[in-house]
């Protein structure tokens, strides 16, 4: 009797441990997490540098944006620009879909948030007003795709510090 018992409590065993080695995939995502991409791209700012506030690039699922965004850089600061007044920006991490907007972001505390540009196909003016709306009728940003490991880059923006205030 005890060695059927103990048969049955090793046979309980193997297949909850069979189980688990099944149910373990091979992908290569981090547990929790869907596919990811990246994304970069360079800013070229204009005007002078706020004298508060943080700088942010920002990736947004949804335009004009609401809420917090899906995705943004570490604070911008005038020492990371080059002498030309550009900055190189990436964001790697960002899961795998289409998104409405990038946009570059001034941040001067809670509710006190502006749009100083975004990605849209005019690579050399801004397209967007300090409240996120479009600079004029017609304009809007362009949808950005991400792809599992890949790097969706030359996302090129222009960025006005004036309207930060």
């Amino acid at each position: 009797m005890r060695s059927v018992f103990v048969r049955n409590i090793f046979l309980a065993m193997a297949m909850v441990s069979a189980v688990a080695l099944a149910s373990c995939g091979d992908d290569d995502e981090p547990a929790g997490t869907g596919p990811t991409g990246s994304m970069s791209g360079t800013i070229q700012f204009r005007g002078p540098w706020p004298a508060s506030g943080s700088i942010y690039v920002t990736v947004n699922s949804v335009y004009p944006p609401t809420g917090a965004p899906d995705a943004f850089t570490a604070a911008i600061t005038p020492a990371m620009l080059t002498p030309q007044r550009t900055y190189d920006w990436s964001l790697s991490g960002i899961e795998v879909g289409t998104y409405a907007a990038i946009l570059i972001g001034w941040r001067g505390g809670p509710g006190n948030d502006r749009c100083l540009g975004m990605y849209w196909e005019h690579i050399d003016s801004l397209g967007v007003m300090s409240n996120c709306d479009p600079a004029d009728p017609g304009i809007s940003p362009l949808e950005v795709p991400v792809t599992k490991g890949a790097n969706t880059t030359n996302l090129d923006m222009v960025a006005d510090l004036n309207l930060a205030d």
